[in-house]
Protein backbone atom coordinates (compact mmCIF):
# COMPACT_ATOMS: atom_id res chain seq x y z
CA UNK A 1 0.00 0.00 0.00
CA UNK A 2 3.04 2.47 0.52
CA UNK A 3 3.12 2.82 -3.64
CA UNK A 4 -0.37 3.97 -3.75
CA UNK A 5 -0.11 7.83 -4.08
CA UNK A 6 -2.84 9.42 -1.61
CA UNK A 7 -6.02 11.34 -3.61
CA UNK A 8 -8.16 14.12 -2.04
CA UNK A 9 -11.51 13.65 -0.85
CA UNK A 10 -14.19 15.37 -0.41
CA UNK A 11 -16.31 15.37 3.27
CA UNK A 12 -19.06 16.88 4.92
CA UNK A 13 -18.66 17.88 8.48
CA UNK A 14 -21.37 16.25 11.28
CA UNK A 15 -21.12 17.71 14.86
CA UNK A 16 -21.57 14.87 17.19
CA UNK A 17 -23.34 14.89 20.82
CA UNK A 18 -20.49 14.25 22.33
CA UNK A 19 -18.53 17.42 21.08
CA UNK A 20 -16.79 15.54 18.17
CA UNK A 21 -16.85 15.39 14.48
CA UNK A 22 -17.67 12.85 12.01
CA UNK A 23 -16.61 13.24 8.45
CA UNK A 24 -19.04 11.90 5.40
CA UNK A 25 -16.95 11.03 2.56
CA UNK A 26 -18.97 11.79 -0.64
CA UNK A 27 -18.81 9.29 -2.37
CA UNK A 28 -20.50 7.25 -5.02
CA UNK A 29 -21.92 3.90 -5.33
CA UNK A 30 -20.11 3.75 -1.95
CA UNK A 31 -16.21 3.28 -4.53
CA UNK A 32 -13.36 3.98 -2.80
CA UNK A 33 -10.47 4.44 -5.12
CA UNK A 34 -6.96 2.84 -3.72
CA UNK A 35 -5.66 6.91 -3.41
CA UNK A 36 -8.90 7.63 -1.48
CA UNK A 37 -8.34 4.89 1.14
CA UNK A 38 -5.09 5.83 2.02
CA UNK A 39 -5.87 9.05 2.38
CA UNK A 40 -8.49 8.03 5.21
CA UNK A 41 -5.71 5.17 6.92
CA UNK A 42 -3.01 8.35 6.92
CA UNK A 43 -6.21 10.29 8.90
CA UNK A 44 -6.44 6.94 11.31
CA UNK A 45 -2.81 6.10 11.44
CA UNK A 46 -2.03 10.04 12.62
CA UNK A 47 -4.61 10.34 14.51
CA UNK A 48 -5.53 7.76 17.67
CA UNK A 49 -9.49 7.37 18.14
CA UNK A 50 -10.64 8.51 14.91
CA UNK A 51 -12.63 5.28 12.66
CA UNK A 52 -14.27 4.50 9.69
CA UNK A 53 -17.56 3.43 9.86
CA UNK A 54 -20.05 2.75 6.54
CA UNK A 55 -23.58 4.11 6.60
CA UNK A 56 -26.66 2.74 5.27
CA UNK A 57 -26.51 5.41 2.52
CA UNK A 58 -23.17 3.57 0.94
CA UNK A 59 -20.65 6.20 2.51
CA UNK A 60 -18.49 6.23 4.41
CA UNK A 61 -17.96 8.57 8.23
CA UNK A 62 -14.60 8.87 9.87
CA UNK A 63 -15.55 9.17 13.23
CA UNK A 64 -14.45 10.55 16.42
CA UNK A 65 -12.60 13.06 14.85
CA UNK A 66 -11.44 16.02 17.83
CA UNK A 67 -13.20 19.42 17.36
CA UNK A 68 -9.76 20.95 17.76
CA UNK A 69 -8.42 19.15 14.70
CA UNK A 70 -10.98 19.83 12.68
CA UNK A 71 -9.92 21.84 9.98
CA UNK A 72 -6.24 20.19 10.17
CA UNK A 73 -7.71 16.98 9.32
CA UNK A 74 -10.01 18.40 6.58
CA UNK A 75 -6.72 20.15 5.28
CA UNK A 76 -5.18 17.17 4.86
CA UNK A 77 -8.26 15.05 3.21
CA UNK A 78 -9.28 17.36 1.09
CA UNK A 79 -11.80 19.80 1.06
CA UNK A 80 -14.94 20.24 2.96
CA UNK A 81 -18.72 20.93 1.95
CA UNK A 82 -21.81 21.67 3.36
CA UNK A 83 -23.46 18.90 2.15
CA UNK A 84 -22.77 15.86 0.14
CA UNK A 85 -24.26 16.13 -3.41
CA UNK A 86 -27.14 13.55 -4.23
CA UNK A 87 -25.84 9.71 -4.19
CA UNK A 88 -27.43 6.92 -5.39
CA UNK A 89 -27.00 3.17 -3.65
CA UNK A 90 -26.67 0.00 -6.06
CA UNK A 91 -26.29 -3.19 -5.11
CA UNK A 92 -23.84 -5.36 -7.44
CA UNK A 93 -26.79 -6.33 -9.61
CA UNK A 94 -26.24 -8.52 -12.52
CA UNK A 95 -22.71 -7.82 -13.47
CA UNK A 96 -21.51 -9.58 -9.88
CA UNK A 97 -24.66 -10.71 -8.24
CA UNK A 98 -26.10 -14.40 -9.45
CA UNK A 99 -29.70 -13.36 -8.57
CA UNK A 100 -29.06 -9.92 -10.22
CA UNK A 101 -31.78 -9.45 -13.51
CA UNK A 102 -30.37 -6.08 -14.55
CA UNK A 103 -27.01 -5.06 -14.46
CA UNK A 104 -26.90 -1.86 -11.70
CA UNK A 105 -23.44 0.12 -11.66
CA UNK A 106 -24.05 1.88 -15.05
CA UNK A 107 -27.76 2.75 -14.51
CA UNK A 108 -26.86 4.58 -11.32
CA UNK A 109 -24.75 6.56 -12.71
CA UNK A 110 -27.40 7.17 -15.42
CA UNK A 111 -29.74 7.52 -12.59
CA UNK A 112 -28.05 10.08 -10.67
CA UNK A 113 -27.16 12.53 -14.03
CA UNK A 114 -30.64 12.65 -14.55
CA UNK A 115 -31.28 13.48 -10.53
CA UNK A 116 -28.96 16.03 -10.95
CA UNK A 117 -29.88 17.26 -13.89
CA UNK A 118 -33.81 18.23 -12.35
CA UNK A 119 -33.16 20.06 -9.21
CA UNK A 120 -32.78 21.79 -6.77
CA UNK A 121 -35.85 19.98 -4.96
CA UNK A 122 -37.80 21.08 -1.79
CA UNK A 123 -36.16 18.45 0.28
CA UNK A 124 -33.27 16.03 -0.59
CA UNK A 125 -33.72 12.62 -2.95
CA UNK A 126 -32.74 9.84 -2.14
CA UNK A 127 -32.36 7.06 -4.59
CA UNK A 128 -31.39 2.90 -4.95
CA UNK A 129 -31.23 0.95 -7.93
CA UNK A 130 -31.73 -2.95 -7.13
CA UNK A 131 -30.86 -6.10 -9.75
CA UNK A 132 -34.04 -8.05 -8.52
CA UNK A 133 -37.05 -8.04 -6.35
CA UNK A 134 -35.28 -8.70 -3.25
CA UNK A 135 -34.12 -5.10 -3.54
CA UNK A 136 -30.57 -4.73 -1.33
CA UNK A 137 -30.38 -1.14 -2.32
CA UNK A 138 -33.91 -0.65 -0.63
CA UNK A 139 -35.78 0.30 -3.69
CA UNK A 140 -39.29 -0.01 -2.01
CA UNK A 141 -38.24 2.87 0.39
CA UNK A 142 -36.34 5.04 -1.81
CA UNK A 143 -37.76 8.16 -3.19
CA UNK A 144 -36.80 6.87 -6.35
CA UNK A 145 -36.41 3.62 -6.82
CA UNK A 146 -35.52 0.46 -9.53
CA UNK A 147 -36.09 -2.68 -9.12
CA UNK A 148 -34.87 -4.89 -11.78
CA UNK A 149 -36.76 -7.90 -13.39
CA UNK A 150 -36.21 -10.32 -16.22
CA UNK A 151 -37.95 -7.91 -18.52
CA UNK A 152 -36.76 -4.39 -17.76
CA UNK A 153 -37.65 -2.28 -14.38
CA UNK A 154 -39.90 -1.57 -12.36
CA UNK A 155 -39.90 2.20 -11.04
CA UNK A 156 -41.25 2.67 -7.69
CA UNK A 157 -41.54 6.59 -6.75
CA UNK A 158 -41.94 8.23 -3.24
CA UNK A 159 -41.05 5.15 -0.86
CA UNK A 160 -40.18 5.83 3.15
CA UNK A 161 -38.25 4.30 5.53
CA UNK A 162 -38.83 7.21 8.67
CA UNK A 163 -42.23 7.90 10.12
CA UNK A 164 -45.46 6.29 8.15
CA UNK A 165 -42.69 4.01 6.75
CA UNK A 166 -43.94 2.44 3.31
CA UNK A 167 -42.96 1.23 0.00
CA UNK A 168 -43.49 4.11 -2.75
CA UNK A 169 -45.88 4.09 -5.46
CA UNK A 170 -45.54 1.62 -8.91
CA UNK A 171 -45.04 4.20 -11.71
CA UNK A 172 -44.05 1.51 -14.36
CA UNK A 173 -43.24 -2.23 -14.89
CA UNK A 174 -41.15 -3.98 -16.86
CA UNK A 175 -39.36 -0.64 -18.97
CA UNK A 176 -35.88 -0.70 -20.36
CA UNK A 177 -33.48 1.90 -19.22
CA UNK A 178 -34.46 4.87 -21.30
CA UNK A 179 -38.00 4.34 -20.88
CA UNK A 180 -37.02 4.29 -17.13
CA UNK A 181 -35.21 7.38 -16.70
CA UNK A 182 -37.55 9.42 -18.62
CA UNK A 183 -40.55 8.45 -16.19
CA UNK A 184 -38.25 9.11 -13.35
CA UNK A 185 -37.36 12.44 -14.74
CA UNK A 186 -41.05 13.75 -15.78
CA UNK A 187 -41.65 12.31 -11.96
CA UNK A 188 -38.67 14.47 -10.48
CA UNK A 189 -39.76 17.78 -12.17
CA UNK A 190 -43.55 16.89 -11.07
CA UNK A 191 -41.89 16.81 -7.49
CA UNK A 192 -40.29 19.96 -7.48
CA UNK A 193 -42.92 22.02 -9.01
CA UNK A 194 -45.39 20.29 -7.06
CA UNK A 195 -44.27 19.74 -3.22
CA UNK A 196 -43.69 22.52 -0.74
CA UNK A 197 -40.36 23.20 1.21
CA UNK A 198 -39.00 20.43 3.49
CA UNK A 199 -40.98 17.66 2.05
CA UNK A 200 -40.26 14.52 0.59
CA UNK A 201 -41.59 12.58 -2.24
CA UNK A 202 -43.44 9.95 0.20
CA UNK A 203 -44.98 12.86 2.03
CA UNK A 204 -46.05 14.80 -0.93
CA UNK A 205 -47.33 11.70 -2.36
CA UNK A 206 -49.35 10.87 0.91
CA UNK A 207 -50.78 14.33 0.88
CA UNK A 208 -52.11 14.26 -2.92
CA UNK A 209 -53.23 10.46 -2.59
CA UNK A 210 -51.86 7.57 -4.66
CA UNK A 211 -54.39 8.24 -7.55
CA UNK A 212 -53.96 12.03 -7.98
CA UNK A 213 -49.73 11.52 -8.38
CA UNK A 214 -50.53 8.35 -10.48
CA UNK A 215 -52.86 9.86 -12.80
CA UNK A 216 -50.32 13.38 -12.90
CA UNK A 217 -47.45 11.20 -14.01
CA UNK A 218 -49.06 8.83 -16.86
Amino acid sequence: MTSIVSEPVTVMPIERKDGTYALRLCLNQGLLTPGMTRSVMEIMETYPGVTLRATTGQRMNLEGVPKGKLDEIVSTLGVSIPKCPPGVSVCPGGELCKYGQQNTREMGDRLLEVVKANGPYPFKVKSGVSGCGMACSLSFVRDIGLVGIAKGWNVIYGGSARHRAAPGLRLAKGVSDDEALAIIAKALVYYRDTAKKGERIGMMVRRLGHDVVADALK
